[in-house]
């Protein structure tokens, strides 16, 4: 258990919050930190309303979009611990969608964990379209036959050469339906009595009218430009079990604490399955894996796990998750789309509450002073060959240059493992030049296209210091 004396000062975690609402472009937010026992930290930081301008506080209802998935997932999960199904049986058995896809039968394991081969159809994008932008795309989905014919229509579309992560939102609507058809009840009432209720979420909805009329809801902001315009929240049938909860940040919190216990009051018989990876989403550069399980993001966080789920509907954001071993959650809602995931403020508290290196379990701040530590100004011997390394985003810029010309290359990361950095760029060619960064505590030596060359000034680690590690 953490116990609230060993947290740092609230000053520190409204300093840190604070600062990430203004780089990420946002109005407000609310934030609930909590154990495996109680809730330890909740706050609203800046504007739930821009105009009026309302302030956000701890109880603040969001749209936290698809950490949806999440309750989704675990009501699925609450079926399987009740032998009403199995995560290996095929989709098509309880429900007509998914019957006639090339190869073998999508499974309820394959919708859990994205892995049914299905390609983005694009299904949120027009919901949002229709519900927020008042726009049509030309496709009705007006009921739930046309969302099986949505589908159908799609069906020849499935890879099936090997396994892939390929996020799905129809795959949990999906998943809902089955809900409906193995329990008998409506997704609203079954997702209510057996996840919501349990884990004392009473300000929680799908209800986008109800929360309307809520003293403390968040208007939801839609980015036009640089400027925030009012918007509506996406209210559709098929949005619900993908992305269409409005809870505030208390609620999700108790959630959590659900999860952090192993989540035997969903249901033992995926405790442990759940949290897993079952499947590698992405590998950072200079980073580990981070994997799928049954509706949470699982990366690895500083000898731990954290398992959590961003979400985005497009006028508001969220985020849920928790370390696994240290028993610590976070929830956060936004009430507009932040210019920077909500995961990354996050992983920023998770860092400072547990006196961990940012850098050691945010892949991106690893990147950011790898690639700092390497610009500046590069010499050979004698000094024919001089090598100027700027930053450009995530890319190298590298000038080369003689008394006889020199030439610009933009270099992406390849690696930045062990004792060498090494950074690609095509040619017009096709061909590949690899830029090689060797560090020490002397300094920085580069090697690019047969030229070695040594820092003579520049970056940021410091007077002859060695640049710091991308892992740690």
């Amino acid at each position: 258990m953490v116990q609230e004396t060993d947290f740092p000062t609230r000053h520190r975690i409204d300093d840190l919050v604070t600062a990430w609402l203004a780089d990420a472009d946002c109005p407000g937010a609310s934030v609930a930190i909590t154990d495996d026992t109680d809730l330890v930290h909740a706050a609203g930081y800046g504007h739930r309303s821009l105009d009026p301008e309302l302030p956000a506080t701890p109880t603040t209802r969001y749209g936290v979009g698809s950490v949806t998935k999440t309750v989704t997932a675990t009501a699925v999960r609450a079926l399987v611990d009740r032998g009403a199904l199995e995560v290996t049986d095929p989709v098509a058995t309880y429900v007509p969608y998914f019957d006639a896809v090339p190869g073998e039968p999508v499974t309820v394991r394959d919708l859990l964990t994205h892995t049914s081969g299905m390609p983005s159809d694009d299904l949120d994008a027009h919901v949002l379209a229709a519900t927020v932008l008042d726009t049509d795309l030309g496709v009705s989905l007006d009921d739930w036959s046309d969302f099986e014919a949505f589908l159908a229509g799609r069906s020849d579309r499935r890879l099936t050469d090997r396994q892939r992560f390929l996020y799905s939102n129809s795959g949990y609507v999906v998943l809902a339906r089955l809900v409906e058809a193995v329990s008998g009840e409506p997704f609203r009432e079954f997702v209510d009595r057996t996840v919501l209720t349990p884990a004392g979420m009473t300000r929680t909805t799908f209800d986008v009218g109800a929360a309307a009329g809520d003293d403390d809801v968040a208007t939801p902001h839609l980015r036009a430009g640089a400027d925030l315009r009012p918007a509506t929240y996406p209210d559709h049938f098929a949005f619900e079990p993908i992305g269409g909860l409005l809870a505030p940040v208390t609620d999700v919190a108790a959630f959590l604490r659900r999860h952090i216990d192993g989540g035997s009051a969903f249901g033992a018989a995926l405790a442990d399955e759940a949290y897993d990876a079952q499947v590698v989403v992405r590998t950072p550069v200079g980073g580990e894996p981070v994997g799928y399980g049954y509706g949470w993001y699982v990366r690895p966080f500083d000898g731990d796990r954290l398992v959590g789920h961003s979400g985005n509907t497009g006028v508001s954001a969220g985020y849920a998750g928790f370390l696994r071993e240290r028993g610590l959650g976070i929830a956060i809602g936004c009430a507009a789309p932040p210019r920077r995931s909500p995961e990354t403020l996050a992983v920023e508290l998770l860092a400072d509450l547990t006196d961990t290196v940012l850098a050691a379990v945010s892949p991106r701040t690893a990147l950011d002073e790898t690639l700092d530590s390497l610009t500046g100004r590069y010499a050979s011997d004698g000094g024919f060959h001089t090598v100027t390394v700027e930053r450009d985003g995530p890319t190298l810029v590298l000038v080369h240059e003689t008394p006889l010309g020199g030439q610009e290359l933009r270099f992406r990361p390849r690696t930045l493992d062990g004792d060498e950095y090494t950074f690609g760029t095509l040619e017009d060619d096709g061909s590949e030049t690899v830029a090689e960064f060797f560090p020490s505590p002397e300094g920085v030596d580069l090697l690019v296209d047969r030229v070695l060359v040594e820092r003579v000034d520049g970056g940021t680690e410091g007077d002859g210091g060695e640049a710091p590690r991308a892992t740690r």
